[in-house]
């Protein structure tokens, strides 16, 4: 079956041919296609030595060189983490940037593209983009499938760092999220709950776990003014519950003693004074929280 283009797929095309696994090194007699994009974000897992990492990245950067690249770490197999950061970059980058994440435990999803307000977004059909479509509502997803936006191959016929270099520099190059391939009508997404006042109770959830063990949670500060520091508070997750204090600083308890409070981010961020709460209480990015005076 022969493959038939429009001429301004046929210069991408061209350009995705480079990167057979003999042809990601730099060739100065080629043209780079026109960059439509000067900023990718990549939200993965995979150390920045990886194979992974430096068979993509040397991809973009032999194709287009100028663009700047922006690596972001998640926890390991950690879609809610990765979920976080990803939103994060949508929020923070600029008008254009091209934001992939790649956080795929077993590396078996199906990948799609779209187009969230200003910024595109390539991503594993994992819950990996919840957070982006929850802020996004009605964006079109579609499958990366179509061999033109893949050098000309199947997308079985690639390797998984191949598959990534090509689609990722598809994307940067411009293409319509539209001709990646078919639409994929719901993409899987993991329950978000939004921070609200409920009764006498505050709802909301874990967005992050930082280096320190610390959870920093969606809870602004708007939603526990009526709450005076010193409080005791009941929290509750799941199965777990457990009592701590609402404070100003970790130093607010004794060491390792449970605190919350609003950290410089506005946020209600859950503590153990120099200790590690996730770890303690076994509660991360995703948990859902309810928090209430103590009896």
């Amino acid at each position: 079956m022969k493959l038939t283009l429009s001429p301004w797929k046929s210069v991408i095309f061209s350009s995705l041919l480079l990167f057979s696994s003999a042809s990601c090194k730099k060739n100065e007699e080629v043209e780079y296609t026109p960059v439509t994009a000067k900023n990718l974000v990549i939200v993965t897992d995979n150390n920045p030595g990886s194979y992974i990492m430096v068979k993509i990245l040397g991809a973009v950067r032999s194709s287009f060189p100028d663009i700047q690249i922006t690596y972001l770490q998640s926890k390991q197999f950690d879609v809610f983490d990765g979920s976080f950061l990803l939103n994060s970059a949508i929020q923070s980058f600029p008008t254009g940037t091209v934001i992939a994440g790649i956080v795929e435990p077993g590396a078996g999803s199906k990948r799609f593209v779209f187009d969230a307000g200003s910024k595109r977004v390539f991503s594993p059909d994992n819950t990996l983009s919840t957070r982006i479509l929850h802020d996004h509502p009605g964006s079109a997803c579609y499958y990366v499938e179509n061999p033109a936006v893949l050098g000309g191959a199947q997308p079985q016929d690639l390797s998984f760092e191949e598959f990534y270099a090509r689609g990722i520099c598809s994307l940067i190059s411009g293409v319509p999220a539209a001709e990646f391939g078919p639409l994929c009508g719901s993409p899987l997404t993991f329950p978000v709950q939004d921070p609200l006042m409920k009764g006498d109770s505050i709802i909301g959830e874990i967005l992050f776990t930082d280096n320190f063990g610390n959870c920093n949670s969606n809870i602004p500060g708007s939603l526990m003014t009526q709450i005076p520091v010193g409080t005791m508070l009941t929290l509750k997750s799941g199965n777990t519950q457990l009592n701590l204090e609402l404070g100003v600083t970790y130093a607010s308890v004794p060491v390792g003693e449970t605190v919350c409070f609003i950290n410089s981010s506005k946020l209600l961020e859950l503590a153990v004074n120099y200790g590690d709460f996730s770890g303690k209480y076994h509660l991360g990015a995703g948990n859902r929280i309810l928090l209430y005076r103590s009896k």
